[in-house]
């Protein structure tokens, strides 16, 4: 966004003249965000990755939506940025680029690989109040789940290849194993359905920012969406103990009990199609990043789609190699753990 893009969008939005150029705020793997004063306020204005297909209308209406709940969520308690509605949408379209415009908050994201058991319980703690919450979202009938066929699998490993991706060999190498990786999940999520509440979808470290005295607020709402609350709190367990760095099972055990404790929803029946919805939640992310990092031009997004997918692959083959140990923690008494 250079500073004529952004006084016309300001003068657009009736958001204030503004005092200096945009300020570029780092962090997130998608999309770009822009720290931006003005004689009015402060703004945090989130501009859309040019890979979003605006001309999309369900696109555009989910983007609506999920700012949408995170708004509803904000007015039963949760803690949550929403995003502002200037002209009587949230999501602003301007010569085809899409915008969210949220305020200004002073808190900061953890560093990603932070691993912090205070922190990690009151996500725990949030996450609980979400599921008994239980917000009634008319316009979601049930829960979507993104599904890939091997064959798709296939032709995208060919694709890296012919693009000389760094992580193609590594994907052949795995291929086995990610191909059983996605059979299991796609098995799993009759079972999923069963059970689903409206959440956040994406409660990682990136997502939620924290104040001067240690209180969190929810960002990112774009993955809201129906769920099974086991998969969503196993899911978010495992980011907050270090899933993608060094992996503290004590932290993991902790935030599930924390979770049962605040009144989650635990159900002792899916765990292990809720581990296999994780599996099949990096196969996803595997999948957008392979697409991203195969072009010829370097840049920034080539760049990124290479590092995610490398860690991926690190993440997946150390969940399969923890998962077992995780569900018979679910068995033991010790830990405390109540379904």
């Amino acid at each position: 966004m250079n500073h004529s893009n952004l006084i016309n969008l300001c003068n657009e939005l009736e958001l204030g003249i503004p005092l200096s150029p945009p300020k570029r705020v780092h962090g997130g793997l998608l999309h770009t965000m822009w720290r931006v004063n003005t004689e009015e306020a402060s703004y945090a204005i989130k501009q859309l990755s040019p890979d979003i297909k605006l001309e999309n209308k369900s696109i555009i209406e989910n983007y609506n939506l999920t700012e949408e709940i995170a708004t509803r969520f904000s007015e039963r308690g949760i803690p949550a940025v929403c995003a502002l509605k200037p002209s009587g949408k949230y999501l602003v379209l301007i010569h085809g680029t899409g915008f969210l415009i949220y305020p200004w908050v002073d808190a900061k994201p953890l560093h990603k690989d932070t691993v912090s058991k205070s922190h990690a319980l009151k996500i725990a703690e949030i996450i609980a109040q979400m599921h008994l919450i239980n917000l009634a979202v008319p316009e979601i009938k049930e829960p979507e789940f993104d599904i890939h066929t091997n064959d798709s699998l296939e032709e995208l490993y060919s694709k890296a290849q012919s693009y000389h991706c760094p992580f193609a060999a590594a994907l052949t190498e795995h291929q086995k194993t990610i191909t059983t990786i996605n059979t299991n999940y796609q098995n799993m999520l009759p079972l999923l359905k069963q059970s689903s509440v409206v959440s956040h979808g994406d409660l990682d470290q990136k997502n939620v920012l924290w104040d001067k005295n240690d209180n969190p607020i929810l960002i990112d709402w774009e993955c809201a969406r129906k769920l099974n609350p086991t998969y969503e709190i196993v899911n978010a367990s495992l980011d907050w103990s270090g899933i993608t760095t060094h992996f503290n099972q004590a932290i993991f055990i902790k935030m599930i009990q924390t979770y049962s404790n605040s009144g989650g929803q635990l159900d002792k029946t899916v765990l292990e199609a809720a581990f296999n919805a994780v599996l099949g939640n990096w196969i996803n992310w595997m999948v957008y990043n392979i697409e991203r990092a195969c072009t010829r031009e370097e840049s920034e997004q080539k760049t990124l789609g290479i590092e995610q997918v490398n860690q991926v692959l690190q993440t997946m083959i150390q969940l399969i190699n923890i998962i077992p140990d995780l569900i018979a923690s679910f068995e033991e008494k010790d830990n405390g753990i109540i379904i």
